[in-house]
């Protein structure tokens, strides 16, 4: 359980650190698997549906940028997300009833890892209300040399930054137009097992990871059963038949089942929160390194 000091800190600042969550053996066999799937990326010569590579990615020097949906592709990543060692600590920060909105799988390579440019969630999905937060599971030991995740506090509770570049939205921010000081911002630094919880609001970044040693984190999102997408029930992964009521309804079981504790909600509970729908997408719409090219450098250098 959270501590009361820990609860305040998370509200007061936007995040949250917790050292030794999951258990060893669970850990170890998320490691396993995350190295099975770097061994399966190494002849891997353009992204894909499970895949985000690297320029420099190669047979012998495979640089893995994301896997996507890992709980989609094996039960290890889905029985993680719906572990109790986790969710017992979420729901005393956004309420008993969860929804697991998404997952990713962020690989920061030894030697080269790629940086990701200051940004909200929030911009990316908005909600009907904000209790919505990010999980990061920290699959290596993360320093202050290996790129980590950082964070401006407090930012939670301020206005939305402008994602927007050339009238597109590429999911970064111009840190001389943010409303916020980037000098103030604070690192995630935490051993393998740590979890870290931060707010969709939350404006945070990471460097470029240059020292020898690589930094994974498997990230979860949940939102509160009652929050809402305003972009609507996304299509995760259905296609199209030739009903659209059974479309429709398919979607919706989907969504459903990702109810990962407690119980869904159709009544949808409305806060008045900053809003700038993400529209129109960039032109190298894609994951959020191919986004951010148009402002690549503008935080962290080349």
């Amino acid at each position: 359980m959270l501590t009361e000091q820990q609860t305040k800190h998370y509200k007061e600042k936007g995040y949250l650190i917790v050292e030794n969550v999951i258990p060893p053996k669970k850990l170890k066999t998320l490691q396993d698997l995350t190295n099975d799937f770097v061994e399966k990326s190494k002849h891997i010569k353009e992204n894909n549906e499970i895949f985000d590579i690297a320029e420099n990615h190669s047979v012998n020097n495979p640089k893995l940028r994301r896997l996507k949906n890992p709980h989609q592709i094996h039960r290890t990543y889905e029985s993680i997300t719906k572990d109790n060692c986790i969710l017992d600590l979420v729901s005393q920060l956004i309420g008993n009833n969860l929804r697991r909105d998404h997952t990713k799988l962020n690989f920061k390579a030894a030697h080269g890892g790629e940086a990701i440019e200051w940004h909200q969630d929030w911009a990316f999905y908005p909600h009907t209300n904000d209790d919505i937060l990010e999980v990061g599971i920290f699959l290596d030991d993360c320093g202050e040399d290996n790129g980590p995740l950082m964070a401006i506090p407090g930012s939670h509770l301020g206005p939305l930054d402008d994602h927007h570049h050339n009238g597109y939205f590429i999911g970064a921010v111009d840190p001389k137009k943010s409303h916020y000081d980037i000098n103030t911002a604070e690192t995630f630094l935490a051993k393998a097992g740590a979890i870290s919880l931060h707010h969709v609001r939350s404006l945070h970044g990471s460097k470029k990871n240059n020292s020898n040693k690589s930094r994974r984190m498997l990230f979860v999102g949940y939102t509160a059963a009652d929050s809402w997408p305003l972009k609507g029930i996304l299509d995760l992964g259905l296609k199209a038949t030739s009903s659209e009521k059974d479309f429709i309804k398919n979607i919706y079981q989907v969504y459903e089942s990702n109810i990962v504790k407690g119980e869904p909600c159709l009544e949808a509970r409305v806060i008045n929160n900053p809003i700038k729908m993400p529209y129109p997408p960039a032109p190298s719409v894609g994951s959020i390194f191919e986004n951010q090219k148009e402002v690549l450098g503008r935080s962290f250098g080349e």
